[in-house]
C-alpha cells in the first residue's frame, strides 16, 4: 500500500512540474514595442528613417524564424505604414534602463542603426546584414 501511495506522489509530482514548466515556456513570447524619432535620417536594413517610428518585436515569430522585428511609421502597428520587418540577430548585453538604439556612422553624415534593445532587458536585436532578409513598404 505503501509503495502505490510514492507512486501516486513521485507521478503527481512529475505532472505538476510538467504543467508549471510548460505555462513558464509559454509565458516567454511575448511583444514587446518602443516608440523613438529620429531627428537626423537613420538607415535600417536599407531603409531610411527620420522621425516618429514604432519598433516592435514579436518573441513568437523570433522562435519560428519568421521576421520578428516591425518597424511601423508613427507610434501605431498599421499595417500601412510598415516600413520595414527583418529577423533579428539576438545579442546578449547588460540591462537596460531604456530603450537604446546603438549606431555607426559608416560614412560622413551616413548613419546605420545597427541593434535596438529595449527597458528593462538583457537582450539586444541586432539588425541582420543581409538585405533580403526584410520587406520595404
Amino acid at each position: 500500500m505503501k509503495s502505490i501511495a510514492f507512486f501516486v506522489l513521485v507521478l503527481s509530482a512529475l505532472i505538476i512540474g510538467s504543467v508549471s514548466w510548460e505555462t513558464e515556456a509559454s509565458n516567454t513570447a511575448r511583444k514587446q514595442s518602443a516608440v523613438t524619432n529620429f531627428h537626423r535620417a537613420v538607415v535600417l536594413h536599407g531603409v531610411t528613417l527620420k522621425g516618429e517610428y514604432l519598433f516592435v518585436h514579436d518573441d513568437a515569430a523570433m522562435q519560428r524564424g519568421e521576421a520578428c522585428t516591425y518597424v511601423y511609421e508613427g507610434n501605431a502597428p498599421i499595417p500601412k505604414k510598415l516600413v520595414v520587418s527583418f529577423h533579428c540577430v539576438p545579442v546578449q548585453r547588460m540591462k537596460a534602463k531604456n530603450f537604446i538604439l546603438r549606431s555607426v556612422e559608416t560614412s560622413p553624415g551616413l548613419i546605420e542603426l545597427q541593434e535596438f534593445q529595449f527597458a528593462g532587458d538583457t537582450e539586444g536585436h541586432g539588425v541582420p546584414t543581409s538585405i533580403d532578409q526584410h520587406l520595404n513598404k
